[in-house]
């Protein structure tokens, strides 16, 4: 539009001169030719800034267009990804089925060993897992022993003692008897039942004489106070 107005502008000029060249004078031809020259410059000026607009576009075009393509590639690669970390947890949950249907015996030993390593933590995890699976199993006496070990050598001294009176309730004469009343009586000793814990180690001391188990009990019921 603003060239447009330009080339009017110059055309009116021109006629304009045509029309009344028989009253114009020299010093106005003059004014004239130089008015034309500056509205060509200006006409080529504008021409330049619209071609550089122009080529601006363009290059903001291009740059959205690559930043869309950027943006179409890192949702590939979040895809990819999100893949990826679901392929990693199907893996790892293969894995822990894997391990829940390893044999109870098998089960049971790596608990034991964990055990026998001080890694009371898996133990405890292994001894839980046997005693699901297998309640009533080959090694359940020694399972609900050592898991209430576990429990009470980290600290976790109800566990512990649940664990303990759990196997003294299901195997009252169970060959676990003497260890687990001393455990129990270990483990209820922080939880301030002093008087119960000495009722239990003096059972031990009478129903199990000359025994290490008995031996135990009392060495611990002369440190209690």
């Amino acid at each position: 539009m603003f060239n447009k107005k330009i080339f009017l502008i110059i055309t009116g000029l021109s006629s304009l001169l045509f029309l009344q060249g028989c009253i114009v004078t020299q010093a106005d031809v003059g004014v004239l030719k130089t008015q034309i020259a500056a509205l060509n410059q200006t006409l080529q000026d504008v021409q330049r800034n619209q071609a550089s607009v122009d080529q601006q576009m363009e290059d903001i075009t291009d740059r959205l267009t690559q930043s869309v393509d950027n943006l179409h590639n890192f949702d590939y690669k979040l895809d990819a990804i999100t893949t990826k970390l679901g392929d990693i947890s199907s893996q790892l949950d293969g894995v822990k089925e894997a391990r829940y249907k390893m044999p109870p015996a098998e089960v049971y030993a790596q608990a034991k060993t964990q055990f026998d390593a001080k890694q009371y933590e898996s133990a405890a995890s292994g001894f839980s897992l046997y005693l699901k699976e297998a309640p009533q199993g080959a090694q359940a006496q020694g399972a609900w022993l050592f898991l209430a070990g576990s429990y009470f050598n980290i600290g976790e001294y109800q566990k512990a003692a649940v664990a303990a009176a759990t196997l003294l309730e299901k195997y009252p004469d169970g060959r676990h008897s003497a260890n687990a009343r001393i455990l129990y009586a270990r483990s209820i000793l922080p939880l301030d039942k002093k008087d119960e814990a000495q009722k239990y180690l003096k059972s031990v001391v009478q129903d199990f004489r000359n025994t290490p188990e008995a031996a135990e009990a009392a060495r611990l019921l002369e440190g209690i106070k």
